[in-house]
């Protein structure tokens, strides 16, 4: 009881009190922010990896992230100037931004900014460009300006001069981030000139950007490639998406999905499926359907490490080609018939890892969700139920298998059965989740609306505070910025404040204040 009196009522836990009275009292990204670095620095031990000194190196708070990176290195047995130089890596390309956005020069923010690589300057200029190379922004979208424009013109020569010296595969993979910026800022010749400076290499790794290759002409590219000694069949599924004539389309995914199925020692399912798939987004119903078929049969015939699985990706290809009901059933039931009837049966044996146990490898799960999700599409819930039964992990098994492709009729009862098994906070979560992904990966009319009412219901329910309270609030936030709802958007950061606030967990506070901060930032 001394004890605790007296930690209670000493004048350093009394100042912390205030400090968190105060930003309940008046909450802003500041002093939200400030409590999570200082909770930070005092915290004991941190994680081996920090995402929220990205976070407040994206505020403009570096010195701060440089302080907590350098801690976390620092209690790794490493020379100092090894872990410097590694801390000034990580927050190159946030420090080169940053000058930017001041109005400082180029040369002025190269000279400033220890250990500036080309791919410090290609995420910098992307940055500058509005393309979100830090992951999805929830704030306004960024429209350069003129002057940004020549900065990131700038950066792309000097990327390709720095290409210039460097040996054969970081100087392609270089060199193909030049002509991505002079593809961004429509700047054809220069990006076709990067790209014929490509060094002849055995199966070097490129991949084109859709926009690079519409800029250039997905025959030019493809010329290109060959000649640097290129031969994956993947770029097809690109330069099919860039096409405008929809019968060199066709061709580009017939040839990619021959190469597919020839592959040894089976055919590259993923990659066949994903041909089939691209067919039926470009409007190729026939080609989509008769690709999803042969899919099927191949998966039938063709050898496959674990068998159930061919037949899964078949399913998908055919539901998403239009195919009837009946083929998707059969390819579902074949997938289920390669179940081992004891999940403790060893399915085949890894170089690393030896024995692979169906039930424990997570091979079970991963099946188990990808035929529920295919079963809750065809609005047969109750065998979608089935396979989600007793599953592991069932928080991320039900976040994943709830996909904006399932019918809205059809999620009442997977989310009521859903209910069953998790927590308040974790229905919530996979809810808020769901909410999100039908915005960034439907978009419909009908869908719009179910999100902005499961926002709405989870925020006028009671005030979250476990430990993925924050992380569905950030959700809702995103949900209420994409709804352009500030109603929304407004309540989802005062609660997730809110959850930080109570949690004065350093993460909480840190993700807070960013959500907070990007809310209110005007490029």
């Amino acid at each position: 009881m001394l004890v605790f009196l007296t930690l209670t009522f000493s004048p350093g836990v009394r100042a912390e009190s205030a400090k968190f009275t105060g930003c309940r009292n008046e909450i802003s990204s500041q002093c939200l922010t400030d409590l999570g670095v200082e909770v930070a620095m005092d915290a004991r031990s941190l994680p081996p990896y920090m995402r929220e000194v990205g976070m407040l190196a994206q505020m403009g708070r570096i010195e701060e992230a440089f302080a907590l990176e350098l801690r976390i290195l620092s209690e790794k047995e490493r020379p100092r100037g090894d872990i410097e130089a590694a801390v000034n890596r990580r927050l190159a390309s946030h420090r080169i931004t940053a000058a930017i956005q001041d109005g400082m020069d180029l040369d002025a923010a190269i000279n400033r900014t220890p250990d500036v690589a080309p791919s410090v300057l290609w995420i910098s200029a992307l940055g500058l460009l509005g393309r979100n190379p830090y992951g999805v922004s929830i704030g306004p979208r960024i429209r350069p300006d003129e002057r940004v424009l020549v900065v990131v013109s700038d950066m792309a020569e000097r990327i390709a001069r720095m290409a210039e010296e460097e040996l054969e595969r970081p100087q392609i993979r270089h060199l193909m981030y030049a002509a991505e910026l002079q593809a961004a800022l429509g700047n054809r010749a220069r990006a076709i000139q990067l790209l014929e400076a490509l060094p002849q290499t055995e199966n070097p790794r490129i991949n084109p950007s859709e926009d690079l290759m519409r800029l250039v002409g997905s025959q030019n590219i493809l010329r290109l490639y060959r000649e640097a000694g290129g031969s994956r069949p993947n770029i097809l599924l690109t330069a099919a998406s860039a096409e405008t004539d929809m019968s060199r389309a066709a061709e580009y995914l017939e040839r990619a999905f021959s190469e597919f199925s020839s592959e040894e020692p089976w055919p590259d399912f993923g990659w066949m499926e994903r041909a089939a798939e691209r067919a039926a987004n470009l409007g190729l119903e026939e080609l989509a359907l008769q690709l999803a078929r042969e899919l099927a049969d191949q998966a039938e015939t063709a050898p496959s490490a674990f068998p159930a699985f061919p037949h899964i990706k078949a399913a998908r290809a055919l539901t998403a080609a239009g195919a009837g009901e009946h083929e998707i059933q059969e390819s579902l039931a074949l997938a289920q018939s390669f179940f081992p009837r004891n999940e403790r049966e060893i399915v085949g044996i890894g170089v690393v890892s030896g024995a692979i146990v169906w039930g424990s490898s997570g091979l079970d799960a991963e099946a188990r969700r990808e035929i529920a999700n295919l079963r809750a599409r065809l609005g047969e819930i109750d065998a979608a139920i089935q396979m989600m039964d007793g599953i592991d992990d069932p928080v991320f098994a039900w976040n994943d298998m709830l996909t904006s492709d399932i019918p809205l009729e059809n999620l009442s009862g997977l989310l009521d059965t859903a209910n069953g098994v998790l927590s308040r906070e974790e229905h919530a979560y996979i809810r808020a989740q769901h909410a999100q992904e039908l915005l960034f990966f439907g978009g419909a009319e009908h869908q719009r609306s179910w999100a902005r009412t499961t926002a709405t219901n989870l925020l006028d329910a009671a005030q979250l505070n476990g430990d993925r309270s924050v992380l569905i609030y950030s959700s809702l936030t995103r949900v209420g910025a994409k709804l352009e709802d500030q109603d929304i958007q407004r309540l989802a950061l005062a609660r997730m404040a809110e959850a930080a606030l109570d949690s004065r967990d350093f993460s909480d506070l840190i993700t807070a204040g960013f959500h907070w901060f990007r809310s209110d930032y005007t490029p």
